[in-house]
């Protein structure tokens, strides 16, 4: 016969295992992530100058080009790996060795739990710049933003690390009752 503290203690692991998967889940990552520069439909040649931002806590950054068929991206023929030391990011990755075609940027945020992909961007080596292969960082004069750049869209849940911490209190809350409605019917049928 199992004693009803070890039922408590049994009933209690999923509630910690769940608990566990929620702190670690990526709602507490990083925020948000934009690549700035290239845009998509850009043509480059020689070093790919990276420009972006990231917010929240984030770790590592990796950028790779990767061959775009269909509209669908392969696996990334270049890729380079930063440390974020703040929120704005430059780096640079070289295509003089990529065949020319077009390509998609895919940036990967803290080992895959945020990740934004570019396309559209063709590698064109055998242009010639009249800078020999700088390319310089889009940005309106006035400051506004342009049309190409993507809209922020708020969700309708408000912030998403928010959610993280709501879930493990309501999933606390639950477990609470379940154990206090336990222990009161096992009262109950023990007088």
């Amino acid at each position: 016969m199992i004693s009803h503290r070890l039922r408590a203690v049994v009933a209690g692991i999923p509630i910690a295992v769940l608990s566990t998967v929620i702190i670690a889940s990526p709602g507490f990552a990083a925020e948000s992530l934009r690549i700035a520069t290239p845009l998509a439909g850009a043509t480059v040649s020689g070093q790919l100058i990276i420009e972006g931002s990231i917010a929240g806590d984030a770790a590592d950054l990796d950028l790779g080009l990767a061959p775009q068929s269909l509209g669908d991206c392969g696996s990334p023929l270049v890729e380079t790996s930063i440390a974020l030391a703040g929120e704005q990011f430059t780096t640079s990755i070289p295509t003089a060795a990529l065949p020319d075609g077009t390509y998609c940027l895919i940036a990967v945020a803290d080992a895959g739990r945020l990740s934004t992909v570019v396309a559209d961007i063709t590698v064109d080596n055998s242009a010639t710049a009249p800078l020999e292969g700088l390319q310089l960082p889009t940005e309106s004069l006035d400051g506004e933003e342009t049309a190409t750049q993507v809209p922020v869209v708020d969700s309708i849940l408000g912030d998403l690390a928010v959610l993280g911490p709501l879930a493990l209190g309501a999933t606390a809350v639950l477990a609470v009752i379940v154990l206090g409605l336990g222990l009161w019917a096992r009262r109950r049928t023990a007088a």
